[in-house]
């Protein structure tokens, strides 16, 4: 049977962990017997293209049949418009952004569920992180609270209904988990992370005392003795000693969606990974899903010992060069793409990467890959008949449709270097001549290699000149960069390692990376990258060729895909031998008409004489970490490392860190004046866990380091 039409599904485990009929905790849901054949493909296509919103988590209807659709904002608002005809508005249906926490990037608004019977009670609950209810850290805490419609305005909630039902310590920032959701049995079912940091530290994934690192199950028609909601008997911890008789599931890391089939009762769950996956589960009554003695099938902390049952594996995981931050969705239900029913769907935020997981007729589960999006998902949302939406940090909304098209990223590229137009000549290597070489300000780290660029435009195709951020890049441009080893030792001349190719096509962006061989003759195309060991006159060391879907977690929407092509970077020079006025001359740009090259903006070395110590330290910053440290960006921690943004309001002077400290005693991400206490130094300076930059590097820039040192020490 072939299920999902794919490209390069190799990359994911494909598991059978969990037997068919043992996965429901609903007695008598059942569930078929296999999945669907898909033999089309999937797109995401913009729904409601004139709303926009800010930092969306999730989108749902209420379930009265209303056609209404409800999106929640991180920052604590929700909105409400009619899904059934184009919306011009969406009006504010809550605010509680005076009462929730956005300190940490994964704090903020981040669960809602309409109950059951909303349309005749009105009431709605939201996961928040409270302001009102943070510790003496200052660290928000947990809340789950109900909320009343106000009776005279269906399309608005009273606010001040609001009733705590219950409130959860958070020890850290991040791992927040933060989705509710009521299962077919009528209780209320919510996520909580470990806690944060990294590591479990507090062995929350394996504890039973404490309802982080599980997925809980309450009753909000009842009470039970001194709680604001009832206990259900049939909960699995109920009668063990010492246990928190709300917990259904254990061992989870992050679930930060999970979601019920609505033919099945059946309880899916995206748990974020650590080091290595990311995992799908699907939740059963008292299972333990592993962390932290495991991520996914993989042995994590040895020493670990499950507190109770016995390890469920996941039904498909991914490793990390496929992405890094899993977003649990949904079985497709709905009825306008019969073609997709019964297939789970899930993405990943950092890549884009949208997957879906269908049954096979053992009983087992398939995955495939099935569009890279190029889309930040942060959440996916289903309205009251079953169709399937995703949220994205580009403010957008977008419905998972069924395509003519599979996909067929890289399908058209050439499987070898030679062939793909760019050079003339592949030893001694000779540029075709109609590629523009170009060179930038300040380059990225890349482990010591040195680095040739170029840009291929279709004839007839101009760039587009802005004064701030990423140019326009026309469609069918393809930007190059070639890596090589510098001479070593015997080796007299330059060695080729990859050459990385990002393309802009009509849909967005593709790219991807061809491996050179030893002798430097040919490349071979890798979709899925490649490691192999480099020769320098430092020794032997690993070089990491990307990925297609790690391409794009660094080019991304948010940073305008092409890093290196921005005024900042490209103004070298003066006069007439200015980089930029030597293009605009030669009808390589448009809209550049007032480009002055002393008044336009311009990077410094960072490791130059020009410029200040401050200005030096925030062009490396901008250039290495700002494409996810930015607002909307897909890095985790909470700050904004963009040159132009003032030093004050990056999120780094003194705050806190929310992704753990690396051991750093009174770590802060910057500590003026103490670099053995700044978290941003100690992350720029190890290979191990917590590496920043987290993809393509494996060996410590020591210029930067001490760049760094010397502006932290600088500070007051």
């Amino acid at each position: 049977m072939r299920h999902l039409s794919f490209y390069h599904a190799a990359a994911l485990v494909l598991c059978s962990g969990v037997a068919a009929g043992s996965c429901s905790g609903f007695p008598g849901s059942g569930f078929p017997a296999s999945g669907p054949e898909l033999d089309s493909g999937v797109d995401l296509r913009r729904f409601q293209p004139s709303l926009r919103f800010e930092r969306p988590v999730f989108l749902t209807g209420a379930g009265d049949r209303s056609g209404r659709l409800f999106v929640v904002e991180q920052s604590g608002v929700i909105r409400v418009f009619d899904g059934r005809d184009e919306a011009r508005e969406a009006e504010v249906f809550l605010d509680i952004s005076e009462h929730v926490s956005r300190a940490g990037n994964e704090e903020g608004l981040l669960g809602l569920a309409f109950h059951p019977d909303y349309a005749t009670n009105g009431e709605f609950f939201v996961h928040f992180s409270s302001t009102r209810d943070a510790d003496d850290k200052g660290v928000a805490r947990n809340v789950i609270s109900r909320f009343r419609v106000d009776p005279e305005n269906p399309r608005r909630a009273d606010e001040s209904s609001e009733e705590t039902l219950l409130m959860q310590r958070q020890p850290y920032r991040n791992h927040n988990g933060g989705d509710i959701a009521f299962g077919p049995d009528g209780m209320l079912y919510a996520s909580f992370g470990d806690g944060g940091a990294a590591n479990d530290p507090e062995g929350n994934g394996q504890k039973l005392t404490s309802i982080l690192g599980s997925i809980i199950r309450i009753d909000v028609d009842s009470q039970s003795d001194g709680l604001a909601y009832g206990i259900p008997a049939d909960n699995p911890f109920v009668e063990v000693e010492g246990a928190r008789p709300e917990i259904w599931a254990i061992g989870l890391r992050n679930v930060w969606r999970f979601s019920f089939d609505l033919a099945t009762g059946e309880l899916f769950a995206g748990d974020v990974g650590q080091n290595k996956i990311e995992e799908v589960d699907i939740i059963v009554r008292g299972g333990n899903y592993g962390w932290n003695r495991y991520e996914a099938n993989d042995d994590f902390a040895k020493e670990t010992k499950l507190v109770a049952g016995e390890h469920i594996a996941p039904i498909a995981s991914y490793p990390h060069s496929e992405g890094l931050s899993i977003t649990g969705g949904y079985v497709y239900r709905g009825t306008k793409f019969p073609e997709l029913r019964g297939a789970y769907f899930f993405a990943d935020y950092v890549s884009g990467n949208l997957w879906a997981t269908t049954r096979t007729e053992d009983g087992g589960f398939e995955t495939a890959l099935v569009r890279r999006t190029g889309r930040s998902i942060s959440s996916f949302g289903e309205d009251d008949a079953g169709e399937l939406y995703v949220t994205s940090f580009d403010g957008g909304l977008y419905q998972v449709v069924g395509s003519d098209e599979a996909e067929k990223s890289l399908e058209d590229w050439p499987a070898l270097l030679s062939e793909a137009g760019l050079y003339s000549s592949m030893q001694p290597r000779v540029l075709s001549s109609h590629l523009i070489p170009y060179e930038v300000n300040a380059p990225f780290w890349s482990d010591g290699a040195e680095k040739a660029r170029f840009i291929e435009l279709p004839e007839g195709a101009q760039l587009g000149y802005r004064e701030d951020g990423s140019w326009d890049v026309p469609v069918g441009a393809r930007i190059v960069k070639t890596f090589d080893d510098p001479p070593a030792g015997r080796r007299k001349s330059a060695r080729p390692l990859e050459t990385r190719v990002i393309k802009r096509t009509e849909s967005g962006w593709e790219a991807a990376t061809y491996v050179w061989n030893g002798r430097g003759t040919e490349a071979e195309l890798r979709p899925a990258g490649r490691q192999f060991e480099r020769y320098t006159s430092a020794g032997v060391t690993s070089w990491h060729a990307p990925s297609s879907s790690e391409c794009a977690s660094c080019h991304v929407a948010e940073a305008g895909y092409v890093l290196g092509l921005a005024t900042a970077q490209l103004n070298r020079g003066e006069a007439e031998d200015n980089q930029i006025a030597r293009w605009i001359a030669a009808g390589h740009v448009a809209g550049a008409e007032s480009f002055d090259a002393a008044g336009a903006t311009r990077y410094c070395a960072p490791y130059g004489d020009e410029g200040s110590l401050e200005e030096r330290a925030r062009v490396y910053l901008d250039v290495n970490c700002a494409m996810c440290h930015r607002p909307n960006g897909p890095g985790n921690a909470n700050i904004d490392l963009r040159f132009g943004t003032e030093l004050a309001n990056t999120g780094m002077i003194g705050a806190a860190p929310t992704q753990g400290s690396l051991g750093v005693k009174d770590a802060k991400v910057v500590a003026p004046g103490s670099p053995a206490s700044s978290l941003l130094l100690h992350r720029v300076e190890t290979l191990g866990a917590g590496r920043m930059p987290t993809i393509g590097s494996n060996v410590v820039d020591r210029q930067a380091v001490n760049l760094l040192t010397c502006w932290i020490a600088s500070m007051q």
